[in-house]
């Protein structure tokens, strides 16, 4: 399925780094059915980060292979709306059911009250999606579903919202979910004595083997967290978390978002422009004349796209001390309301002993709310979409108190990128003498909000301020360094042996981020502390590593010279068009590549060798022989056994043919269902008819039946789509590459998934980041020769992977993403792919680099295509030549 740019063709609803993350999801749980949580999450660790990132399951979850990963989702990048879209998922790729029980655990009171909100009300986001995904579902408290009945778990996806602390206990007897209940019997009928248990909601859950979604999940991390949940017996646990926890129980990020995807994809306003002055007045009234100005582009956003913003100030007050003049939230609102004249109904202190704001809604037009007073943090779930301006009286305050307030100011109202570019950035006021302190303490707050602290550092800046002040905010008071690799896989540092004392210090002053393949190293580190660090590691070659590192950190910042982008600069990359009449497209978007297939061509004859008709050769794939030699049962299979417990009808070709008509259906609407269903029910008989399978060994064999009759599918479409292809290229009248659609490429417009963190300097790139390049390998010796060695080049950028921001190239399966842009003094640009030499070859290759040379014949001597091969820098020379032999040509004529 090709990518489409700027959306989620499957589900609107969607940004298109949601989709891909519950896209890594489902198919770490397919993965994981074939062949284990470990196996399968390395191999989509290696995929997704480059690097090989170890599986590590909690101890108590380990006896039964439950797969345990975590989605990293920054403050503002819709981590609820991912988990519930979900459980689809788990419906799909790992139940094989239509309808599923999930326990949706949020660490306090408040978080549980949000959420319900959010899935019981129609109108919100998530409830709405859900109804889409799901169908009928029921959302349930944990005093509801004491009560809960085998007939709501049969007939609609069930989902039980709680704290872990309503589980959480060592002595469980303590706890109402441990408890015999007699409301529940009717859920043990026909169960087996030996799982009967003594009749609790937590017997039915582990009966049901519930989907379990912890959200927050660095709030939970301690082993009774985990004993808790190995007694629910969960099919699959899903950790959302904007800070994985990287000590006790290292999380196993399946997939990260950067704060340059949320910027990119519209969901975060960013940078957060900082000011401080010493005198409270002077910065209180620099802030409310930001947000008048804001006010201003407000008014002439709305009155050019027709969207409603009215800015906000968030303002942190101090606490009351005794003895001591302080700006409490009461002073800070007389404040506003008699010496600056601010409406009293304009101004709600919100703290945790009075909250002014109840019900207010900020969205609404006729609601005159422009300030809101804090201390410490906001009330847990209040919406506030218009807050842009952060003003703190606290001349020092912790990470933790800034990221609760900052978070606030960092989300993009409705997720649109505004037509005002101020509208597009988050501002911070405070009173202090000591910018640089308070530009530390947001940098801590965003780290605190689920940002890399490499990034972070990017994502403050001076306002208003000489080139002089914004150069000291970048001073280096950070390194983010590759993280040491041995035998192919990560070398991660064994902290358990340390002193109590030094793993505190660590935890202020490391930051591992295995999913990166980065640590960051912050602060004043003691010499006994950098030799601890560096034994922490095994190899001598991670100790130099970290040598290195502390020299760097140690070293004085280089003075900073701003990129293209910094300096206003746009890059403009023309794509491959379509053109037919007055319609102009991007050529994967063409007709001709759509492809007229039909499935009445595709044989739905399954033989032996695709699907075995032996149940002993099928199931000799889902074995695995442990760590003592032993044999066991693939855990997915013992899912099938458990989950067939609640089976109330018996399988049946209807129902099988409905499941897999669910199951393979195309989303995008490209495929007839009625011609899906007929080919489907003719494979169904030819497994009966002229293989000898029953009805019951076919349902019992549903998903390897779903895996090869999807592998049918998918070659099919390719063929399709090849020839659709062929057509296109063949058909070069129709094609342009010009001004008329361009990839555009500046500030904020820029999506990774992590930077750059070697210690070779790569000039000239077009952003201050450069995204999703690792410090050594062959594709880094390219990116060197183009930054420090190429003559002529006046700017370039990694082309980032999957990427709404990116430039691509449409191919018969897929897109093409090249590697590198490289835009020439001369104004003109070159898209160079680099291949080592194992992977130089084959059909998928020569498809891109025809389309590549394509999309440069198209361009009329604009633009050129490098095929770089084997670490030989000729083909980019040449094109450079190419390039210059056109323009001089332009020039002359």
């Amino acid at each position: 399925m090709s990518l489409v740019d700027h959306e989620c063709p499957a589900n609107p609803v969607l940004k298109t780094y949601q989709c891909q993350a519950l896209d890594a999801f489902e198919r770490f749980l397919l993965g994981y059915r074939d062949h284990g949580a470990v196996q399968a999450y390395e191999t989509l660790a290696r995929e997704r980060f480059g690097v090989g990132v170890p599986y590590r399951s909690p101890q108590a979850l380990v006896a039964d292979d439950v797969p345990c990963v975590c989605l990293r989702i920054p403050t503002g990048g819709g981590k609820t709306l991912i988990g519930g879209q979900a459980i689809r998922r788990v419906n799909d790729a790992l139940l094989g059911v239509q309808h599923s029980l999930t326990l949706w655990l949020v660490p306090t009171e408040a978080i549980r009250e949000q959420t319900l909100r959010a899935l019981k009300l129609r109108g919100n986001l998530l409830h709405d999606s859900l109804v889409d995904e799901l169908g009928r579902f029921s959302v349930l408290t944990i005093d509801e579903a004491l009560g809960l009945q085998p007939g709501v778990l049969d007939t609609c996806n069930v989902i039980v919202v709680a704290t872990m602390q309503s589980f959480k206990q060592e002595d469980t007897g303590r706890l109402g979910v441990y408890k015999q209940n007699g409301q529940l019997m009717a859920n043990f009928e026909g169960v087996p004595a030996s799982e009967v248990g003594n009749q609790s909601l937590v017997d039915v859950l582990r009966l049901r083997r519930p989907f379990v979604i912890v959200d927050e999940a660095h709030n939970q991390g301690t082993q009774l967290a985990f004993d808790t949940l190995a007694r629910l017996s969960p099919c699959a646990v899903l950790e959302l978390t904007a800070t994985p926890d990287r000590s006790y129980q290292p999380s196993n990020v399946l997939f990260s978002v950067s704060a340059a995807t949320l910027q990119a994809e519209d969901m975060i306003n960013l940078p957060v422009e900082l000011a401080a002055h010493g005198n409270w007045q002077v910065a209180l009234r620099e802030a409310m004349n930001c947000l008048a100005g804001l006010q201003i582009e407000a008014d002439a956003e709305r009155a050019a796209t027709g969207e409603y913003i009215r800015p906000l100030m968030l303002l942190q007050a101090e606490r009351r001390s005794e003895g001591q003049d302080t700006f409490t939230a009461e002073r800070v609102k007389q404040i506003l309301v008699e010496d600056f004249e601010v409406a009293a109904d304009a101004v709600a202190i919100s703290t945790g002993t009075l909250d002014e704001l109840g019900t207010t809604d900020i969205a609404d037009p006729a609601c005159k709310l422009r300030y809101v007073i804090t201390v410490d943090k906001l009330r847990e779930g209040w919406d506030c979409p218009f807050a842009y301006v952060l003003m703190s009286f606290r001349a020092s305050s912790t990470s933790t108190a800034l990221e609760q307030i900052l978070g606030r100011v960092l989300r993009m109202p409705r997720a649109r990128r505004k037509q005002r570019e101020a509208l597009n950035k988050a501002y911070a006021f405070a009173v202090s003498q000591r910018i640089v302190e308070v530009a530390q303490s947001l940098r801590d707050g965003l780290v605190n909000a689920g940002f890399e602290r490499q990034d972070a550092k990017d994502l403050i800046r001076a306002l208003g301020s000489d080139s002089g002040q914004d150069d000291l905010l970048r001073q280096q008071d950070s390194v983010t360094v590759p993280l040491p690799q041995k035998d192919d896989q990560l070398e991660l540092p064994d902290l358990s042996a340390l002193p109590e004392a030094t793993r505190k210090r660590f935890e202020k002053n490391l930051e591992l981020s295995p999913e990166t393949g980065s640590m960051t190293l912050r602060g004043q580190w003691t010499r006994n502390d950098q030799q601890a660090l560096k034994e922490a590691f095994h190899s001598a070659q991670a100790a130099a590593a970290v040598e290195e590192a502390f020299a760097h950190l140690n070293a004085p910042g280089r003075q900073h010279i701003p990129t293209p982008s910094e300096r206003g600069d746009s890059f403009a990359v023309p794509l491959l068009a379509w053109r037919q009449g007055d319609l102009l497209v991007d050529a994967g978007e063409s007709p001709a590549l759509e492809g007229a297939w039909s499935l009445r061509d595709v044989p739905a004859e399954l033989k032996e060798s695709e699907f075995p008709r032996e149940l002993e050769a099928m199931q000799r794939t889902r074995l695995r022989i442990d760590e003592k030699g032993k044999v066991r049962s693939d855990p997915g299979e013992k899912l099938d056994v458990q989950m067939r417990l609640f089976v109330r009808e018996p399988a049946s070709e209807a129902g099988l043919l409905w499941w897999l008509e669910n199951q393979l259906r195309d989303p995008n609407g490209n495929m007839d269902p009625a011609e899906l269903a007929a080919w489907l029910s003719g494979a169904l008989r030819y497994l009966q008819e002229h293989r000898g399978f029953t009805i019951d060994e076919l349902a019992y064999r549903k998903f390897r039946l779903r895996q090869v009759l999807a592998a049918q599918l998918k070659a099919a479409k390719h063929g399709a789509t090849a020839q659709g292809l062929l057509s296109l290229l063949g058909d070069e009248a129709h094609l342009s590459v010009g001004d008329d659609l361009q990839r555009v490429l500046s500030s904020g417009r820029y999506a990774w998934d992590w930077q750059y963190s070697g210690f070779t300097t790569l000039k000239r790139h077009f952003f201050p980041q450069i995204g999703n390049l690792k410090s050594e390998g062959e594709e880094f010796l390219c990116a060197e020769f183009i930054a420090n060695d190429m003559a002529g080049v006046d700017c370039w950028v990694r082309n980032v992977e999957r990427k709404p921001s990116s430039f691509s190239l449409p191919t018969s399966s897929d897109r093409f993403y090249p590697d590198f842009l490289i835009r020439m003094d001369h104004g003109g640009i070159i898209a160079a792919e680099y291949k080592g030499n194992h992977i130089a070859t084959g059909d998928e290759s020569k498809e891109k680099k025809r389309i590549g040379e394509l999309w440069e014949r198209r361009s009329a001597g604009r633009c050129a295509f490098a095929w770089v091969e084997n670490q030989d820098w000729s083909s980019l020379k040449e094109a450079a030549l190419r390039l210059a032999g056109a323009t001089a040509k332009r020039v002359d004529g």
